[in-house]
């Protein structure tokens, strides 16, 4: 199974579960419910960030529109990991 595919189908479950805790009246119980969900949506976000995004996650974070793309740090930083991820170049 694809990474991304078991990260969508875990985020679906943790949507279904979250909603059947909503519907939980009960305060502690609620509360459990809602540790749970929270610790495995953190696992599920590590999970894509290391196995689905892996190096080109730098390529989503923000940038000020004032610098220009990349300086020759953040170039290098993204070649070396780009590199270690099987990119050649080519």
């Amino acid at each position: 199974q694809a990474p991304l595919s078991g990260v969508l189908q875990e985020f679906e479950q943790i949507q279904r579960e979250q909603r059947e805790a909503n519907a939980c009246t009960e305060r502690r119980e609620w509360w459990e419910r809602r540790s749970r969900l929270d610790l495995r949506m953190k696992n599920l976000i590590q999970s894509l960030d290391s196995e689905v995004l892996g190096c080109w996650r730098g390529l989503l974070l923000p940038r000020d529109p004032r610098n220009c793309p990349l300086d020759e740090q953040e170039l290098s930083q993204l070649l070396q990991e780009l590199r270690e991820c099987g990119w050649d170049g080519a």
